[in-house]
């Protein structure tokens, strides 16, 4: 379970800005949350600071039991290596680096047995196996960011934190990756999205909508498990 109470500030041309202001929001196992509002409101800073990729200047921030926001950089790092994987509009994957190699990094980073099996088991979730060899320009974009996926599920988290996932590609791909993300929230991970698209809530049970980095509104939209409300 993710619970915080926040504030977290940014500076613009050397001015503070409140990007999330007195945020409260707690995200339970198995929920699959998409997060949407227009450019600016504060989505990807909530979806960063959920992952421990920032911290907030105010407030709280606990994930199960534990309160993160008073975590040291090494012990963040291990948590959010253990407890969560990431997926980027840009895919974020190394250059001139395979596929498998790009999907290897974060079992190296923790030092994971059986770490080549569970690669194959990755990039064979998502459909791409046949790729392993590759570098990612010579990919398209949908082969790159199910690499991407597959990294981020390499290490079976217990949630995915997902940034405009699908913001790179045609709207075919985009929903083909959709249903990518459906299955991995049926699987039993809890799944965070942040989209500007609202047709690619379908497979959300929780909207978030944000504006001026407040909650404008938080709706249940299918309980997990059962048919849309």
């Amino acid at each position: 379970m993710l619970k915080l109470k926040v504030v977290s500030r940014r500076f613009t041309d050397g001015e503070p800005v409140t990007a999330l202001d007195k945020i409260s929001l707690e995200i339970k196992q198995g929920e699959f949350v998409a997060i949407i509002g227009p450019s600016g409101c504060g989505k990807s800073t909530l979806l960063y600071l959920l992952g421990l990729l920032d911290t907030p200047d105010e407030g709280e921030y606990c994930v199960d039991e534990d309160r993160v926001d008073r975590f040291g950089a090494r012990r963040r790092a291990d948590l959010r290596n253990k407890k969560f994987g990431f997926v980027f509009q840009s895919f974020n994957l190394l250059p001139r680096t395979s596929a498998y190699d790009n999907v290897l990094l974060p079992l190296q980073y923790g030092r994971v047995s059986g770490a080549a099996k569970k690669v194959e088991q990755a990039l064979t979730r998502v459909g791409v196996w046949n790729k392993r060899r590759n570098w990612p320009n010579q990919m398209s974009g949908g082969q790159q960011q199910r690499v991407a996926i597959a990294r981020a599920l390499v290490n079976k988290p217990e949630v995915v934190l997902a940034d405009e996932p699908t913001g790179n590609l045609d709207t075919k791909t985009g929903h083909e990756i959709m249903a990518l993300f459906g299955e991995i929230h049926r699987s039993g991970t809890t799944v965070v999205m942040v989209t500007h698209n609202p047709e690619l809530l379908a497979v959300a049970t929780r909207v978030i909508t944000m504006r001026d980095g407040k909650i404008e509104k938080d709706e249940i939209i299918r309980r997990v498990g059962n048919d849309r409300l």
